[in-house]
């Protein structure tokens, strides 16, 4: 890599370690590409096509943990706690008109097993699709896959309550194969 640059005050050929010009000793400031790679990252320590996988990860184990504290302190979410945050459930859905049981579904989880596995698929898995896809076409295919996949799940069992982030992770997973092919 070529690391010749030029100075933006004399002109004169400097590196790219140069912080002080040593012809006109002016101070050099970052370039245009290094301000772009410390916008990508929050101060250092979280980068880019990390932020949507890590925010999504927060409200799992937010939501995750507050199961736990309305469940009454055990490691895994009483039925009841996971009826009220919005677990998929038939008779609330078609009943009670709450459809939008069909996002929340994909936030929750029923045991550390269960929220460990899928948080560290998405870990892995997330900013890929982020990096390779975009934001905004990430959450879609997250958001989407996980509300058709609990569609799937109440046409097929209605009765049954199901929940997870498996749904959104299965369409990551088929928007890389889809792009593989």
């Amino acid at each position: 890599m070529d690391k010749r640059r030029m100075c933006p005050n004399c002109r004169a050929l400097i590196t790219t370690d140069d912080r002080v010009c040593p012809y006109c000793d002016m101070e050099i400031g970052m370039r245009a590409v290094d301000r772009r790679m410390a916008a990508d990252t929050m101060a250092g320590v979280l980068q880019g096509d990390r932020f949507l996988t890590t925010l999504i990860l927060v409200v799992n184990i937010g939501l995750y943990l507050a199961t736990l504290s309305y469940s009454g302190g055990s490691l895994d979410p009483s039925f009841q706690a996971l009826q009220v945050f919005g677990a998929k459930d038939g008779y609330a859905i078609f009943r009670g008109m709450q459809w939008w049981r069909l996002v929340t579904a994909g936030f929750l989880h029923g045991g550390v097993l269960h929220i460990l596995m899928n948080s560290w698929v998405l870990w892995g898995l997330g900013p890929q699709v982020d990096q390779i896809f975009g934001g905004y076409r990430f959450l879609a295919i997250y958001l989407l896959s996980s509300v058709a996949g609990f569609a799937a799940s109440l046409f097929w069992s209605p009765a049954v309550l199901s929940i997870g982030a498996s749904a959104g992770i299965s369409g990551l997973i088929g928007a890389m194969v889809g792009l593989g092919t």
